[in-house]
């Protein structure tokens, strides 16, 4: 479907509703907290206020029951005294209005509450219990006028020949429990407000002295800079849930550290191994053009320059490779290898300028044993330790290459007889452009320092390890492990 525009007419773009802001956690913290505890206070103030609106229906009720008793005892004994009975019945409450009723089997009024007829007539009260019976059926009551009442009927027996049966009616003026309930409303609405005030109140110091031990993390993220990676967050004092969070986060600052240190360092290495070559490039080219040069001369500069240019190339080959290793973005071709045929090919390759340096090589391997490996790699990464080895085992020495089976895998070492490396330099020598000092050296230490980090870089890529050790004047011995093949391929291969 084509939209259709006028000549002058502009397309018209619906705006982006707005995300509605989020509440912050100290705001959903009071929230939660204060509607919990005031729906607990609620909930027991429902509690007592039932409680006490059905005591008093049940105290009611006793007071109804014992005043139907005393009629009936009365009935008993005195059932022709008409004046006790109407003492009786017009006997009312200090505190609640009582109405009494008595009626003969026929209905007709015996005695009654002075006014009672006007208020409750005879009718609107339940069937009676028998006489032998506790009042028990309870029902509400309504005057014409709208007073509520809780009235009763009991049946009761006279003490007069024939045992006449008479109806006993009670009835109990609500008004003065409603005025009590309702005070006790009102009174309860205040507090149960005046609850939610301090609830609300309450849950938010709650709530702001939870979440500040998170504001203080948040504060030192905040903090965090290149400048201030070293800072950590205190740790003292920190909720269990908050301690676990903390500590990874000051673990995270620490790789940081180290690794921006890397970079600082890796930098300035780089920066240092560039400016030799490019001054070089530059000095000899300044000396071309500052006159006239023979063919000879011009052909002696661009040889120089070519193996600036080629040093140059080695080595950012070098650190592409490291980067692309470091990413795990290089794909690898793995391949079984047989890794004694591997060393001999490796040994071959180096044989003639072992012999001019008058150092032999030897391979101690036996022919099973075999390792899924990158064949390109792997043989880079042992002639970058033949060529370390080359370059500081003195003439006579020897380099050993030696091959074995172990329970993790299989260990591929690289030892010489040279002059060996200090224990304080052994925890550095697979880092970056670092070149260790050869024991009583006095010249600067030879290649790029970066044949150690490749080789650590390829092990790695293969789900191997290595380790280095050496002694001053005796040698250096470094060890490579990787993966073995299962026994079957082995067997197979």
């Amino acid at each position: 479907m084509s939209l259709k525009l006028a000549p002058n007419q502009e397309p018209v773009i619906a705006p982006i509703p707005a995300r509605p802001r989020s509440w912050s956690l100290a705001a959903r913290l009071t929230m939660w907290y204060a509607c919990s505890a005031f729906a607990l206070i609620l909930v027991a103030s429902v509690f007592l206020y039932q409680t006490l609106r059905k005591n008093l229906a049940h105290e009611e009720e006793i007071f109804l029951a014992d005043r139907i008793q005393d009629v009936r005892d009365l009935l008993g004994r005195q059932p022709d005294n008409t004046v006790m009975l109407e003492q009786e019945v017009d006997e009312g409450s200090r505190y609640i209005q009582v109405y009494l009723r008595i009626l003969d089997e026929q209905g007709r009024v015996v005695a009654e509450t002075p006014g009672m007829s006007h208020v409750l007539a005879p009718r609107v009260f339940p069937q009676p219990v028998s006489a032998d019976a506790e009042p028990g059926t309870w029902i509400d009551l309504v005057s014409p006028q709208g007073q509520a009442f809780r009235g009763s009927a009991a049946q009761a027996l006279t003490g007069s020949p024939g045992h006449a049966m008479r109806v006993i009616q009670a009835a109990l003026s609500q008004t003065k429990k409603q005025g009590l309930l309702a005070k006790y409303r009102r009174h309860l609405w205040r507090v149960l407000g005046i609850a939610l005030c301090i609830c609300a109140l309450a849950s938010y110091q709650i709530a702001r002295r939870g979440i500040h031990p998170i504001q203080e993390i948040s504060q030192a993220a905040q903090r965090v800079r290149s400048t201030t990676l070293h800072q950590r967050i205190p740790t003292t004092g920190l909720p269990a849930e908050l301690l676990t969070l903390a500590t990874i986060f000051n673990e995270m600052l620490t790789h940081l550290e180290e690794s921006f240190s890397r970079l600082s360092q890796f930098s300035a290495n780089i920066a240092h191994e560039l400016r030799t070559p490019v001054n070089n490039l530059r000095g000899v080219a300044e000396v071309a053009l500052h006159s006239t040069r023979s063919p000879d001369e011009y052909r002696d500069t661009l040889g120089s320059c070519l193996e600036e240019c080629l040093r140059l190339s080695r080595l950012i080959d070098s650190l592409l490779f490291l980067a692309r290793a470091e990413q795990s973005q290089m794909a690898i071709h793995r391949e079984p290898l047989h890794i004694a045929h591997e060393l001999i090919v490796v040994r071959e390759f180096y044989e003639a300028a072992a012999t001019e340096a008058g150092i032999p090589l030897t391979v101690h391997a036996p022919p099973y044993l075999m390792a899924d490996l990158d064949r390109t790699l792997f043989q880079r990464a042992v002639g970058n330790l033949v060529t370390n080895a080359l370059a500081y085992t003195p003439r006579g020495g020897t380099i050993a290459f030696t091959a074995a089976k172990e329970q993790d895998g299989i260990r591929i070492e690289i030892s010489d007889t040279g002059c060996g490396i200090a224990a304080e330099q052994l925890p550095y020598v697979f880092d970056r452009f670092y070149r260790a000092h050869p024991a009583g050296a006095a010249t600067e230490p030879k290649g790029m320092g970066l044949g150690l980090a490749i080789v650590k870089s390829i092990v790695t890529l293969h789900g191997g390890s290595i380790t280095i050790a050496s002694e001053l004047g005796r040698g250096t011995r470094v060890a490579m492990t990787f993966p073995a093949l299962p026994r079957q391929h082995s067997a197979l291969s």
